[in-house]
């Protein structure tokens, strides 16, 4: 696990650099060059997920909680991981308009994604006034 983040930074350290040096002579290759490397990243953790599924699952059996709830709050946090990655590469871009959309877009899921938390909040406020 460790050596795999070391091994991350070590790549995206060296790529900043090569971009740094690229993009004197091509900022569209030095942009591709990031955006490949994200996206290799990205991929990279992406073989983690059966993992974190199953844990995931692991611990939604041993708690007493609904496990909808638990896994609304994981989406929520894949949403916020995806809105930031995506919104950091339209910065990095100097697209700071379509990040603030790509933002916004993300907090208006996050909100939608909520609702039923909403919901269950004020049934136990009613309850508990009862």
């Amino acid at each position: 696990m460790t050596a795999g983040v070391v091994s991350v930074c070590g790549l995206c350290i060296c790529a900043s650099l090569i971009c740094k040096i690229t993009e004197k002579y091509s900022k569209e290759q030095a942009m591709l060059l990031v955006l490949g490397v994200c996206i290799f990243v990205f991929l990279i953790l992406m073989s983690n997920i059966p993992d974190i599924f199953s844990k995931i699952d692991e611990l939604i059996n041993r708690s007493e909680l609904n496990g909808e709830y638990i896994k609304i709050v994981f989406k929520a946090l894949g949403i916020c991981y995806l809105t930031q990655f995506s919104a950091d590469i339209c910065r990095d871009c100097n697209e700071n308009a379509i990040a603030s959309a790509v933002e916004i877009s993300g907090k208006i899921q996050l909100i939608i994604l909520a609702l039923p938390l909403f919901d269950l909040l004020i049934d136990t406020v009613m309850v508990i006034m009862e």
